[in-house]
């Protein structure tokens, strides 16, 4: 293992901290505001975007495509404008 790959390392187990910690905090502040029947669609939401935001890391790390692939295709399906509300 060279130093470019334990940098590497530690700077992917520093983000997935990151991530642990605010999955965390922000279960806890829907705990505290929510419903069971919320809480529990909050929850696998949460759980779901973490693992879409692990498997992308991946996917990059990888080199299946970049960041800046993955940002420019995020930014492709974004609306443009203020949302409409259909049947208004």
């Amino acid at each position: 293992m060279d130093i470019f790959d334990l940098i590497w390392n530690v700077s992917q187990e520093r983000q997935l901290e990151e991530l642990r910690s605010r999955f965390d905090r922000e279960r806890l502040e829907h705990d505290l505001s929510c419903g069971d029947h919320v809480r529990e669609l909050v929850e696998e939401n949460l759980e779901l975007k973490l693992r879409l935001g692990l498997l992308v890391r991946l996917l990059i790390a990888k080199g299946v495509f970049t960041a800046q692939e993955y940002a420019a295709l995020i930014a492709k399906t974004r609306p443009r404008g203020p949302r409409q509300v259909s049947g208004a």
